[in-house]
C-alpha cells in the first residue's frame, strides 16, 4: 500500500498558488500615471506653470497647447492636493497667486461663474468678501490667503495651474468632422460658455462647438467620428477654444 503525504502536497500547492499571485500583481499593469512635470492625482494631471507668469487668456492658451485647460477644481480633495503640492515647492511659493480655470460669464453678474473646461462642478472655496467687482471676471487661488480663491482682473499677470484627463474620453475633445445635430443655436459671436449652459438646460449631454455655432448632441451623434488632435480645433469663440469648419470641440455635459 502506497501512502500520500497530502500534508506536504497540500503545502507546495499552497506555495505555488502563492507564488502565482506574486507574480500576476508584480507582473501586470502599472497604474497610468502623467508624463513629467505633469502631477498625477487619481485619473487627472495638474501642471503648475511656477515660473512663467501670464494673463488669463495667455495662459489659458498655453494650457490648451499642451493638452488641457486652466484647472478646474471640482472637490476639496483637489484643491488639498493642489496646496500640499504648491507648499511642497519651497517657501517662496507660500504666498503666490495661481491663476485657475473659473471664469464669470456673464460680465453684468459677478456670481455668474463657470469653468473653462465645461464641469459642471460647484465647488468654490472662495474668500469670505468674493467675488466682489464685474470687473473682476477671472480667479486666483490666493496663497497669501490661506488658499482661498478671490476674483482678478483678467490682464493681470499670475502663475496658473492647467488640467488635464490622464485618459481621453475627458471633459472636452476634439472630433473630425460635425455631427447631425439634435438641436443647433446659430447665434454670431457665441461663446463655449454660453453653448454649454444652453444644451445643459435643454438636457443634452453632451454640446459642440464651432464659431457662431453650438451643437446640442446625445453620445449616439458621435459614432461616425473620429476623435482629433486637440490643436486641430483651432477656432475662436469668444477668446475660448472651439472648433472650425473641418473639427469641433465636443464637451461632456455630465463631468
Amino acid at each position: 500500500m502506497i501512502r500520500v503525504d497530502f500534508s506536504q502536497y497540500t503545502k507546495t500547492c499552497l506555495w505555488l498558488i502563492i507564488v502565482l499571485v506574486f507574480f500576476i500583481r508584480t507582473d501586470g499593469a502599472k497604474p497610468k500615471r502623467c508624463e513629467s512635470p505633469w502631477r498625477t492625482y487619481n485619473k487627472v494631471c495638474f501642471l503648475f506653470s511656477d515660473n512663467n507668469q501670464q494673463k488669463f487668456e495667455d495662459a489659458q492658451a498655453i494650457c490648451y497647447k499642451k493638452g488641457g485647460f486652466l484647472a478646474s477644481i471640482r472637490s476639496s480633495q483637489e484643491q488639498g492636493f493642489l496646496i500640499k503640492t504648491i507648499q511642497g515647492m519651497g517657501s517662496s511659493f507660500s504666498r503666490v497667486r495661481w491663476l485657475i480655470g473659473l471664469y464669470q460669464y456673464d460680465p453684468s453678474d459677478n456670481k455668474a461663474y463657470r469653468w473653462l473646461d465645461g464641469s459642471v462642478s460647484n465647488f468654490r472655496n472662495w474668500m469670505p468678501t468674493q467675488p466682489n467687482s464685474v470687473y473682476e471676471r477671472c480667479t486666483l487661488i490666493d496663497g497669501s490667503n490661506g488658499y482661498k480663491w478671490r476674483d482678478e482682473i483678467c490682464s493681470n499677470r499670475a502663475l496658473f495651474i492647467c488640467r488635464k484627463d490622464l485618459e481621453k474620453d475627458g471633459s472636452m475633445n476634439c472630433f473630425k468632422g460635425h455631427p447631425p445635430p439634435q438641436q443647433i443655436l446659430e447665434k454670431k459671436g457665441i461663446s463655449v460658455t454660453e453653448c454649454l449652459e444652453h444644451c445643459r438646460g435643454l438636457g443634452f449631454t453632451l454640446a459642440g462647438t464651432i464659431p457662431d455655432k453650438c451643437y446640442c448632441l446625445q453620445p449616439e451623434n458621435l459614432n461616425n467620428l473620429k476623435i482629433a488632435e486637440r490643436l486641430e480645433c483651432n477656432g475662436n469663440c469668444q477668446n475660448q477654444h472651439c472648433g472650425n469648419d473641418n473639427f469641433i470641440t465636443i464637451y461632456n455635459l455630465r463631468q
